[in-house]
């Protein structure tokens, strides 16, 4: 019939924008360099260092152990003690990247070198703010014996995190199922359980300080920080903010 229109003709005068397609595809060309170059440096730290290897991986034994390596070297300040806390910060940094990826679905928003560089130094600066507070901890309570006990604990189980996490992150860069994800969590959140355990019964057993203030101690400095993290990085990634 002549006048009538149609939806074909009119009735729509808004501007069509294109959108980024969401893809699963995590994987990228320099994450198995970064990868390779971590596991270099375990295989050159393993066969210069085989002793000291041993003792930081045995650090969770017991008190005694910490005591042995102690008395031999300063992990703190060795070679091996930087290479695989560059290596946890590299390892840590990927694993939240892919993990952003994942869990959003954008590729182009947190795939890049870039955002890997700024979660490397968002990791390096979280643990250089915790080293800080255990040494001004350890000047204001006179317990530099405890600080160090405490900064060979966190580098023992940050070693043995950052050799489990290795693989957990490998097979996010070719199989992006959150299952992987939810594992690396687990991993984590289990390796703050054993950390914050050592340092209390290290601290305890060198300071003698009641228990209930170290307790509140080591809730300041590992379970609400982890929690607070835990929390604004779900909600950052459900509604894109944190508040």
């Amino acid at each position: 019939m002549e006048g009538d229109t149609t939806f074909i003709t009119s009735g729509f005068n808004g501007i069509i924008s294109p959108m980024v397609r969401a893809t699963h595809e995590v994987l990228a060309g320099w994450n198995l360099i970064v990868l390779a170059a971590v596991l270099l440096l375990v295989v050159i730290n393993k066969q210069l260092y085989p002793r000291q290897f041993r003792q930081l991986l045995s650090v969770p034994k017991g008190v005694a152990h910490t005591n042995q390596l102690l008395r031999e070297w300063t992990p703190t300040r060795s070679f091996i003690g930087f290479t695989f806390l560059v290596s946890y910060i590299i390892v840590m940094a990927l694993f939240v990247q892919k993990t952003c990826v994942i869990f959003s679905r954008d590729v182009s928003a947190f795939n890049s070198f870039r955002i890997f560089s700024i979660l490397c130094g968002i990791v390096a600066g979280w643990i250089l703010l915790r080293y800080l507070i255990l040494a001004l901890m350890g000047w204001l309570f006179r317990q530099k014996e405890v600080v160090y006990r405490q900064l060979t604990v966190e580098l023992s189980t940050s070693t043995i995190c950052f050799l489990i996490m290795t693989p957990i992150t490998l097979l996010l860069l070719y199989i992006p199922y959150t299952i992987f994800v939810w594992i690396g969590i687990g991993v984590l959140f289990f390796n703050a359980l054993l950390k914050t355990l050592l340092e209390f019964v290290e601290t305890r057993v060198f300071s003698k300080l009641p228990s209930l203030y170290i307790f509140l101690y080591l809730c300041t400095l590992e379970i609400i920080p982890l929690i607070l993290l835990l929390v604004a990085g779900m909600r950052f990634l459900a509604h894109n903010t944190v508040l």
